[in-house]
């Protein structure tokens, strides 16, 4: 029956003590500006950079997969010529009317794997 009464008094004799509820509220409006809105489109996967009638994505695809799986110590000349069959896979994609998507693509590609590694140079011996 005193344990009922007189818990916290018996708690504190062995170390337990009641912490009092005394701190501040925080207001709802502080912690929803902790978070950001979020926008269901945010989550859903991305569009292919440009897709030239459905024909540029396996390329990108098979690009992505290779340039993810090779060294970033690779030599220039070996990725070059990797990206060169790649690129002859696709003989659609080797007409001047393309051209600009699969560089773009390329580009985005080589940057985001071997940042500064590669040149404008590199870009031309990819097409001869």
């Amino acid at each position: 029956m005193a344990y009922k009464y007189f818990r916290w008094e018996i708690l504190s004799l062995i170390g337990i003590k009641k912490i009092d509820e005394k701190g501040t509220p925080i207001p709802v409006a502080e912690i929803k500006k902790q978070f950001t809105a979020s926008n269901h489109a945010d989550f859903l996967p991305k569009e292919p950079l440009v897709d030239v009638n459905g024909k540029l994505q396996p390329f990108w695809d098979e690009m992505n997969a290779y340039l993810a799986e090779v060294k970033p110590q690779a030599p220039k000349e070996e990725v070059c010529f990797a990206i060169k069959k790649i690129l002859e896979k696709y003989p659609e994609l080797n007409s001047t009317e393309y051209k600009t998507e699969v560089e773009a693509t390329i580009c985005g590609l080589l940057n985001q794997y071997f940042s500064e590694k590669f040149t404008v140079a590199d870009m031309q011996n990819i097409w001869h």
